[in-house]
């Protein structure tokens, strides 16, 4: 069986080890790549060259170089690499910038393993995974400066049905699958989404679609 390749990037020894021991128990991960701070991560990618980690879960205080310095950087040099943040704060300003500067999914520290599990393969499926708490964060926070007000971005029926399952967090081939259409078609139009939106990535089309009315979040129980 193939793993996904993980990399962890923590200050805190204990809990890099405990990271590095729950995901290597589970049958379709492995660690490839453990690091104290964002300047170790960039040495150690660099030396790797090519065979790089599929996913980096990266703490964001840490010395040396943080984590927002840490997601510029890997942005910069591996635009590919999808990076989940790992904090003990909960505040939406921070989730904020950290969606903004790239990042597949936003997790606190103190989360259940099985939620640990889910966040990691919802990324290596669909490529970001945005739980409820984190949409409305989205939502409340982000700047309406995107917001479409004069309704510039004309988007035809297939595009809205398109986008909202993306929104849902569906893959190309799921979207594909719900509204009969080839994996290649879904993708076509995805891009054509990026483009007519200006939006550099996934992330962008779903603050997109909220701020624009094309996706209510629905209302659950659990915070996060």
């Amino acid at each position: 069986m193939v793993k996904y390749k993980i990399g962890l990037v923590d200050d805190e020894v204990l809990f890099l080890n405990g990271m590095r021991a729950l995901i290597n128990l589970h049958d379709e991960m492995e660690v490839v790549l453990m690091a104290s701070n964002g300047q170790e991560l960039l040495d150690k990618l660099e030396a790797l060259s090519s065979d790089l980690p599929d996913i980096i879960l990266c703490d964001i205080e840490m010395p040396v170089m943080d984590g927002i310095d840490t997601m510029i950087n890997v942005n910069k040099l591996y635009p590919d690499l999808k990076t989940i943040i790992l904090s003990s704060h909960y505040d939406p300003v921070l989730i904020i910038k950290m969606i903004e500067l790239g990042a597949s999914a936003f997790m606190p520290k103190n989360e259940t393993p099985d939620v640990f599990y889910d966040t990691i393969l919802n990324v290596i499926k669909t490529g970001f995974y945005y739980n409820n708490f984190i949409l409305k964060v989205i939502r409340d926070k982000m700047s309406i400066a995107r917001k479409d007000k004069e309704g510039l971005v004309k988007l035809t029926k297939r595009e809205k049905e398109v986008l909202l399952l993306i929104c849902e967090q569906k893959t190309n081939k799921e979207i594909g699958e719900t509204i009969f259409l080839s994996t290649r078609t879904v993708e076509g139009h995805r891009n054509h989404l990026l483009d007519k939106t200006n939006s550099k990535n996934t992330a962008g089309l779903i603050i997109f679609a909220i701020e624009n009315g094309y996706y209510n979040i629905k209302p659950k129980n659990k915070k996060w």
